[in-house]
């Protein structure tokens, strides 16, 4: 999922900084680099939200011009391909919960990752301007 920001005068440094705390708030492991349009952020293995794939962050633009990218990247792993009741059998239904978690999992980090981000925004406001002007 992308969002895109405009008029914001935010410092993609300091977003991305605070975007790194949400992840280590949640215990994930995370590295962040930066990017030739912003920065990216790649995080897993978090107690709180049991992912089957990575997570990936991607800011992108200009302080006053931006997008927050946020999606699950990998390859996704494969269930059993029988039917259920065969998969159950033989112990794939193992496999289609632990998907079926992931995938609730994903739903329940999507809805905290934004509604963090959006408590943020307004406190980073003008953090671009206040940073050339303190230089």
């Amino acid at each position: 999922m992308q969002r895109g920001y405009a008029d914001k005068a935010i410092d993609l440094a300091l977003l991305a900084d605070c975007l790194g705390d949400f992840l280590k708030m949640k215990d994930f492991e995370a590295i962040k680099e930066k990017t030739p349009n912003g920065y990216k952020i790649i995080a897993s293995d978090s107690p709180y939200y049991k992912l089957s794939e990575t997570v990936s962050i991607s800011i992108e633009g200009q302080p006053n011009s931006f997008s927050v990218t946020l999606k699950l990247c990998g390859e996704k792993k494969r269930g059993f391909q029988a039917s259920p009741f065969l998969a159950q059998m033989f112990g794939g239904g193992y496999f289609f919960l632990k998907k079926l978690r992931s995938d609730e999992d994903w739903r329940k980090f999507e809805k905290d990752f934004w509604r963090y981000l959006e408590t943020k925004l307004p406190v980073l406001i003008s953090s671009a301007m206040m940073k050339r002007s303190k230089e």
